[in-house]
Formats: C-alpha cells, sequence, structure tokens
C-alpha cells in the first residue's frame, strides 16, 4: 500500500495535469462548459423526482411530498453518480491512454486515479449545491454533515478499488466495459437510492444490508437530511469493505500491469 502513496506524492502534479486534461476534454469545447457536470446530474434527478416521487408517489416516510422526495434523491445521487461514473470510465481508461502506458516511465496507476479524483470533483461542485438548496428549503445541514469527513475517504477507497479492478480486467477482456453497464444498472436499482430501505420486505434486507453502498447512501442521509453522525456499525463494515476492496484491486493492478504494453 506504501507504493501508492509513495507514486501520489512522487507524481502529484502529474496526476492533477491530467485531471485538468480530462476536464478540458470533457468541457473545452462545448459552450455551457463545465456546468454541464452540473446541468446533467440535476436534469436526472428531476426526471427520477417527477417519475418516482410525483406519478408513482414513493413514501419516504414523514413529511411525503414531491419536494421532500427530490431532496431525499438527491442526497443518495450524489455518491452514486461519482461511484458509478469513476468505475465505468476506468473501464477503458488504459486503453484510451495506450500511449502512455507505452512509456516505459510512465506509472499507470495514474491513469484509474486521475478518473476517480475527476469524478469526485464533480461530486464536491454537486454538494455544494446540494446544501445551498438545503439551506433555501429552511432546512440546512448542521454540525453532523462533518460525519461525511469520515465517509468520503472511504467511498473514494472503495470506488478505486473498484476501479483499479476494472481498468486492468478491460485491457484483458474487452467485453468487460459491456459487463460494467450492466452490473451498475442492476446494482443501482438494488440500492436503496431511489426508494427507502423500509420498503424492503423483511426476507430481503439482508441482501440490502450486506451491499457495501447501502450504508454508504444511508450516511449520506443521516448527516445532510437527518443531522445524525453517521452510525458506528455503518463506518466500520463500509471500512473494512472498501479497505479489502482496495487491496484486492491493488494487487490485481499491479500484477496485471506489467503486461499492458506488450497488449497494447
Amino acid at each position: 500500500m506504501s507504493l501508492i502513496f509513495a507514486d501520489l506524492l512522487t507524481h502529484r502534479r502529474l496526476l492533477w495535469s491530467l485531471v485538468m486534461l480530462d476536464l478540458r476534454k470533457r468541457y473545452g469545447a462545448s459552450f455551457g462548459g463545465f456546468f454541464w457536470s452540473v446541468i446533467n446530474p440535476l436534469l436526472q434527478i428531476l426526471v427520477y423526482t417527477f417519475v418516482f416521487g410525483y406519478i408513482l408517489e414513493v413514501n419516504i416516510g414523514g413529511n411525503a411530498g414531491t419536494a421532500n422526495y427530490g431532496v431525499f434523491l438527491f442526497a443518495g445521487m450524489l455518491p452514486w453518480i461519482a461511484f458509478s461514473e469513476a468505475v465505468q470510465k476506468s473501464g477503458t481508461v488504459i486503453l484510451e491512454n495506450k500511449d502512455l502506458v507505452k512509456q516505459v516511465r510512465f506509472p499507470t496507476i495514474l491513469l484509474p486515479m486521475h478518473v476517480l479524483l475527476s469524478s469526485f470533483l464533480h461530486e464536491l461542485i454537486a454538494l455544494a449545491i446540494f446544501i445551498v438548496i438545503l439551506v433555501i428549503v429552511g432546512e440546512p445541514p448542521y454540525f453532523w454533515a462533518l460525519g461525511l469527513l469520515f465517509i468520503f475517504p472511504l467511498q473514494l477507497v472503495f470506488t478505486l478499488g473498484l476501479s483499479l479492478i476494472a481498468s486492468s480486467l478491460h485491457v484483458f477482456y474487452k467485453d468487460v466495459g459491456q459487463v460494467i453497464s450492466a452490473v451498475l444498472t442492476l446494482w443501482f436499482f438494488a440500492t436503496p437510492i431511489i426508494y427507502p430501505l423500509r420498503l424492503i420486505p423483511d426476507q430481503l434486507k439482508l441482501l440490502f444490508y450486506i451491499n457495501p453502498l447501502t450504508p454508504l447512501i444511508s450516511a449520506y442521509r443521516a448527516a445532510l437530511l437527518s443531522n445524525e453522525v453517521p452510525h458506528l456499525w455503518t463506518v466500520f463494515y463500509l471500512g473494512v469493505f472498501s479497505l479489502l476492496v482496495f487491496l484486492f484491486g491493488l494487487l490485481l493492478f499491479r500484477r496485471l500491469s506489467r503486461e499492458f504494453a506488450d497488449l497494447l
């Protein structure tokens, strides 16, 4: 694990340059520029709010209503969008940068890492917008929102682990990209993002509790909406699971990356 921190420290400027390059590629030639990073997720949230909050009237408890459902959904979509985008884009990042990978001295682990940082930079912007919305509607987050400072690093570690797995396997198996898309779609609906966990039948709740994204989403909502510190068990389970996934992803990436240049 010390190797990855050494790479970060040694190549921090290169890593940041890759992040900036990624942002310029995405928004540099568009009229809306960086605002599209905010507009697209907001449109997605508005569509889900209209369908599930207004038409289907999903009951989230408390003072139910379309506006409250929108806030409930926004809090759950914040971590999901960053997570899914990072994993999805990491699947192809090695192939898209094969010229860099073939350079002997280039640290390939920076490629999935810069995708991760770019995605989470968008999340921080969306989080700031969400906090402004909460203040406007009269439900500002209080001191307990600082609990996200414990959750956010775990989210980064978990996402990086999966990103390393996705990026390394895709070099060997080109269908991995399609598999990732399918898995993320199923994972989205198997996670209590657009519905509250209490609507899940008792006989299925264990499966949802095992899902590492369930405590992550719950922690965001507890900190931002309920003004509660994330439950200790949530932090512990998410921390252990994230560390295991990260270590597996790091070992897999280190082993397979030796063959990247020969396969590209």
